[in-house]
């Protein structure tokens, strides 16, 4: 049977006017599918109802298990088609044109009609389906040719694959993220704009860096428009600015600003007269940082380390040396010292924190999408209501709040509710705000991202933020036991209440047995299970053994570590009885 690049053309045209949902599933092999449809679904489901081929779907074993995604096709392209330059495809027709998801453009497809202009796709929420103009001034990173199908072609030069045309050019006044990041006072007037919409873009620095790039995603998809990350006219004017930007004087004054020194040496830390040993100076070694208290005490915070979820990030990890000084000058968690104030609960609890990571206090990463995890229960900033935040309000109760961190406030919010605030010379910004964003790999969150940046102000470098709240948290632990004995009590709260909820959510779950009540716990806590999967698994004939599954292999070394620390509860009995 003879194949037609202008086949798929006919298939996907019958869709025209249909819905646009970004990561709809759609069922390949479903001719009467109507939608919703995403970019890389639309593509698989025409090519495989025009030609029977699984394309840009991961290589599925079968039809029913694909995955398409926009990187699928880049690399199937590159294994499977005939790669030819995007210019060339914009006059086949059927041609497939892709724009590689990298950390600065979220990726798309699309097939050419065939006239060097026009382009049939599931294009964005406020498009749909449809036939689109103007494709040559659009960012695309390759075209191709899809095997075993005949195309009308002229003539054309096999494409040759350079990084540089991955990230391809863009014309005049156009701003993408890329290596050497866009920078200027009319970055800082998009990004100014795009707080005032309502989305966070991270500091307002004038660098067009990956929070910037995530920001602009985030708008374009509340907006409706094309979800790719890239400041062109249409974002442009949805944000009621001119094309190209053209900075204001203000924001000149901005960025000058923003290009001054901001290392760790250049920060004040507070000084006070009532007797604490307070953090004086950060000094870094190769590339690892260390804490100074006025008394000249000495600690390590952590060593820079580069790390990928959805996308490139750079932040302080803390390996042996690092560990060494946490468990020497800050301790470890041990139930005995906490049973007097939370009876069997401390014994409960100790399995998850030992494999948090072996339950110490000053335990600290800054380098995933969570921007700034502490302590012993590693308490994440990124989350509403729960964690790091819940943490940090504690805190501010204590005596030596005011000397370890002046510059936060227990302050009414715009709903006269009293939340977390950083203070800046009498300007209060509510760190509790929660902000829903696009994360790089398209995915909508919501999160506490004023709060992530004021503790980590940039996801892919080292700076004076994430240094100083770090040194100063650390710093704290080492003077005052009553921060300890905070994050116990936090962590055994949040525990009750997953648990409570489990017990409403999971059939066959009562409580009555502390083996399987942790497992569950500590599946809750790091979430690497559903309730439904935890359900599944009290179903089953070997209960404990099914909760064990769950999140294997991945997360192999977490659960072989919890259970050899339920077995030792198990073992000296310090939970006979003991019921959530």
């Amino acid at each position: 049977m003879s194949y037609s690049g202008k086949d798929v053309i006919e298939i996907g045209s019958s869709r025209i006017g249909q819905k646009y949902i970004l990561g709809a599933q759609v069922p390949l092999d479903n001719p009467n599918w109507k939608g919703p449809w995403d970019c890389a679904e639309f593509a698989s489901w025409c090519a495989y109802q025009a030609y029977g081929q699984i394309f840009g779907a991961g290589n599925p074993p079968n039809v029913a298990k694909s995955e398409p995604y926009s990187g699928y096709w880049f690399s199937d392209a590159k294994t499977k088609g005939i790669l030819i330059s995007w210019q060339d495809a914009l006059n086949i027709p059927g041609a497939a044109l892709i724009r590689a998801p990298t950390a600065g453009k979220t990726g798309h497809v699309a097939f050419s009609i065939g006239d060097n202009n026009s382009t049939l796709e599931a294009r964005g929420a406020a498009f749909g389906v449809g036939i689109f103009p103007e494709a040559s001034s659009r960012s695309w990173s390759i075209g191709c040719l899809l095997p075993g199908v005949e195309y009308v072609t002229g003539e054309i030069k096999p494409a040759t694959l350079m990084p540089s045309e991955v990230l391809t050019a863009l014309p005049s006044g156009y701003l993408w993220l890329k290596t050497s990041a866009f920078k200027g006072p009319h970055v800082v007037t998009l990004q100014k704009a795009l707080r005032t919409k309502g989305v966070d873009p991270g500091p307002i620095d004038g660098k067009f860096g990956p929070m910037t790039q995530a920001a602009v995603s985030s708008f374009q998809l509340l907006k409706g428009l094309e979800v790719d990350g890239i400041i062109g006219p249409r974002t442009i004017k949805a944000l009621a600015l001119t094309f190209p930007i053209s900075p204001k004087s203000e924001d000149r004054q901005i960025f000058e600003d923003a290009k001054k020194p901001k290392g760790p040496s250049s920060f004040i830390f507070p000084i006070t007269s009532d007797g604490l040993d307070l953090v004086v100076d950060i000094i870094q070694k190769e590339k690892s940082f260390y804490a100074k208290t006025a008394s000249g005490c000495t600690f390590m915070i952590g060593t820079a380390t580069q790390f990928t979820d959805d996308m490139n990030r750079v932040g302080l990890y803390q390996g042996a040396s690092a560990i060494k000084d946490t468990l020497k000058l800050f301790g470890t968690y041990n139930a005995t010292d906490f049973v007097a104030e939370f009876d069997q609960w401390a014994h409960f609890i100790e399995p998850t924190l030992i494999a948090e990571g072996g339950g110490r206090f000053a335990s600290l990463n800054t380098y995933d999408r969570a921007a700034f995890t502490f302590g012993a229960p590693q308490f994440a900033a990124h989350t509403p209501g729960s964690n790091l935040i819940l943490y940090l309000r504690e805190l501010l109760k204590l005596k030596a709040a005011d000397s370890h961190f002046p510059e936060l406030r227990m302050h009414p919010n715009a709903s006269g509710e009293s939340t977390l605030h950083l203070d800046r010379n009498g300007v209060f910004i509510d760190l509790e705000e929660v902000i829903q964003i696009v994360r790089p790999n398209g995915k909508k969150a919501s999160q506490l991202s004023l709060l992530m940046s004021y503790l980590n102000s940039s996801p892919t470098t080292i700076d004076a933020a994430e240094l100083s709240a770090a040194a100063r948290l650390m710093n704290w632990l080492r003077t005052d036991p009553k921060t300890k004995e905070l994050q116990i009590s936090i962590f055994i709260k949040s525990a009750k209440e997953k648990l409570a909820h489990a017990k409403v959510k999971v059939q066959g779950f009562d409580g009555n047995d502390w083996r399987i009540a942790l497992w569950i716990l500590d599946i809750l806590h790091q979430g690497r299970g559903t309730y439904d999967q935890i359900t599944d698994a009290l179903l089953s004939s070997d209960r404990e053994g099914s909760l064990k599954k769950i999140g294997w292999p991945k997360y192999k070394i977490r659960i072989k570590t919890l259970e050899s620390a339920i077995n030792v509860l198990e073992r000296n009995g310090k939970l006979n009885g003991f019921k959530v």
